[in-house]
């Protein structure tokens, strides 16, 4: 497991590259994934290779020009299929025309909770630790109406994803809500 874990890690750190996070002293962005793989298996107690994997991949199509195929064929079908459920989907040009910034914003809100809703276990597992580590960064960057639609977006998660799929995880979740909500 130690090999692929690797060779994940320095994939993420290679299609990752020059990219950052938010805020006045940013990190790299690939912290991020770290971070939710290191959740998964520290908090989580999470072995499986496939989902420790797909942590630390889990943002690269989405972010970088990284395609699944390439996961796949690197990383095998399991890895690729849960880095195929934890990207984000985009509206089309025809979802988004003529809507404000608001109403895009709910647009892809609401799309992120359809797509966390038909999740696996599994995927839902990741993405609980990928929701903890970006809303722990949203309490330290965002304010104002940013940070309460980010916590409320959380809040929907907690409504969207069964507390069974994941006790531990999902308090946490609930805690950091908390929180950084107050």
């Amino acid at each position: 497991m130690n090999d692929v874990l690797t060779e994940a890690l320095e994939f993420a750190i290679d299609r990752h590259r020059g990219q950052w996070r938010e805020g006045d002293d940013p990190l790299p962005y690939v912290f991020h994934p770290v971070e939710v793989m290191l959740r998964l298996r520290q908090t989580g107690g999470v072995t499986d290779e496939a989902m420790l994997v797909a942590a630390l991949l889990h943002d690269v199509v989405e972010e970088t020009g990284t395609t699944l195929a390439e996961v796949q064929e690197r990383f095998g079908e399991s890895a690729a299929q849960l880095v195929a459920e934890l990207t984000r989907r985009e509206p089309s040009p025809s979802e988004t025309e003529g809507l404000d910034k608001d109403a895009l914003w709910r647009l892809r809100a609401d799309m992120l909770i359809e797509d966390v809703a038909e999740m696996s276990p599994r995927a839902m597992m990741v993405k609980l630790c990928d929701r903890i580590s970006n809303l722990e960064e949203a309490g330290r960057t965002r304010r104002g109406k940013k940070l309460v639609r980010y916590v409320w977006q959380s809040e929907r998660f907690l409504e969207t994803i069964p507390r069974t799929v994941h006790p531990v995880l999902w308090d946490e979740l609930k805690a950091t809500v908390k929180r950084v909500g107050e």
